[in-house]
């Protein structure tokens, strides 16, 4: 059995009087978990995990709903379709979960449609679907999600925004994108078009691998460098994955908390592969299946 530990946060933030944000943490073995339950998971089940965070937009009375909306149709959906599944390989898990974030998609822009009061309600996502040794990233908008793997720090999801692609193109820098004035500009949400393109990524884990899943209130807030900073710096110091998120929280909060800040920590335990020399972690994209490929070696495909 593989050993985990989990912690999950929301918080409104300094400004803002409700919170859009929202998370889950769903094993796949159990009951349906409700969002935003700070219960740690302790052990990666045989059917795996899923992991989310999503940021919603339109108001108080449509962010909210939003982003409740995508979680929970999300998990609906992969949890029925695990049920039905009596084998499951990556590219399985992989249709399953992109299946679930365009049914969540259809969902949420449905119900903006038939409520004039939440019409142009979006929410984005940053999902993890851990099962076996490997972790795979799915995203829509700007929410992001990182590792630290010893002393590298590295993110694993790339902001479907505007000025992410302006970075991509190496038109600005990653610290010109902090302070652009379109920053906020998403290319993509749930619920604002008829189909959406999911980014999927993956990572093969390592034990002692701390994985990062956060919306934009926190790197809206403090940078990358800072965010790697602060998580570093509590692992050296031994603390726990519950403290190093509440720190990080707590930083962004002292930078202004303009925004609402949901950040969900997992760090693998026994059971993990134990890192090899040269296993870094990095933003790969799937598929990216050949015989090096640590997933075709696990799964034999």
């Amino acid at each position: 059995m593989k050993s985990l530990t989990s912690f999950g946060i929301t918080d409104v933030g300094c400004v803002r009087s409700g919170n859009e944000d929202c998370f889950l943490e769903q094993p796949l073995d159990g009951e349906k978990r409700p969002l935003n339950l700070t219960q740690n998971l302790t052990q990666l089940p045989e059917k795996g995990a899923l992991v989310a965070v999503s940021d919603g937009m339109g108001g108080a009375a449509a962010g909210e709903v939003a982003s409740s909306m995508a979680l929970t149709c999300l998990g609906e959906y992969v949890m029925n379709a695990v049920e039905s599944h009596d084998e499951l390989t990556p590219d399985i898990w992989v249709k399953i979960v992109e299946a679930g974030v365009q049914y969540a998609n259809k969902e949420v822009a449905q119900k903006a449609m038939n409520n004039h009061a939440q019409r142009g309600m979006g929410a984005t996502l940053t999902a993890m679907m851990l099962y076996g040794d490997v972790g795979y990233f799915f995203q829509v908008g700007d929410s992001r999600a990182f590792v630290l793997r010893d002393q590298v720090f590295c993110p694993v999801t790339r902001d479907q925004s505007f000025v992410g692609q302006l970075v991509e193109m190496g038109t600005i820098t990653p610290s010109q994108a902090a302070r652009h004035p379109q920053r906020n500009v998403i290319l993509q949400a749930l619920g604002t078009q008829e189909s959406l393109r999911v980014d999927v990524s993956f990572l093969p884990l390592c034990q002692g691998d701390m994985i990062l899943l956060s919306s934009d209130g926190l790197h809206s807030e403090i940078d990358e460098s800072l965010i790697n900073e602060i998580t570093l710096n509590g692992r050296n110091q031994a603390k726990s994955i519950k403290e190093i998120v509440l720190d990080l929280l707590e930083a962004a909060k002292k930078s202004g908390g303009q925004d609402n800040i949901t950040i969900v920590g997992v760090e693998l335990g026994e059971g993990f592969p134990e890192r090899q020399p040269g296993e870094d972690p990095a933003l790969l994209t799937y598929p990216f299946l050949n015989l090096d490929n640590p997933l075709s070696k696990q799964f034999r495909i």
